[in-house]
């Protein structure tokens, strides 16, 4: 499978537990393959005693995450304007001049707005549009190196 559907990326999701361990639930962790799955785990662990044979991995597909595709307006968007995106989606919102060159473009565009409250005047926070969430989210990798998959 190539973590691609038809509306989306998949960041695939696998619950894995260490044999002896109390808890029966497990730990759910996002990553490509049961066996990156299995590393992360071995990884996470405080123990110098578990092995990868200590490791169970099960497909947990009812909590994949489903992320949008990259579409041409999102990917034509410059370094700056795709990091206010990233930013303001992490942050759930990102506060600067009103009259901000690069908030301003995104705001043209109907992927933010200007909430109109601010600390000082000509100052305020933009925040994403459904559209800005949609697009910010086509930008996140897959599978982020750091932090590591762990949900």
């Amino acid at each position: 499978m190539s973590g691609r559907t038809e509306t989306g990326r998949v960041r695939k999701a696998w619950r894995v537990k260490i044999k002896g361990r109390g808890y029966s639930l497990g730990t759910l962790i996002y990553a490509p393959t049961a066996g990156k799955a299995r590393y992360q785990e071995l990884l996470g662990t405080d123990s110098d005693y578990v092995t990868f044979a200590d490791i169970s991995v099960t497909r947990a597909a009812q909590d994949d995450i489903i992320l949008p595709v990259t579409d041409q307006a999102v990917a034509a968007l410059d370094r700056e304007q795709k990091s206010a995106l990233t930013h303001t989606l992490d942050n759930g919102r990102f506060y600067t001049s009103t009259d901000d060159r690069t908030m301003s473009c995104l705001a043209q565009a109907g992927l933010v707005r200007n909430t109109g409250r601010g600390w000082n005047e000509g100052e305020a926070y933009f925040v994403l549009t459904d559209a800005g969430r949609t697009a910010a989210m086509s930008l996140m990798p897959l599978y982020p190196e750091y932090p590591e998959y762990r949900a």
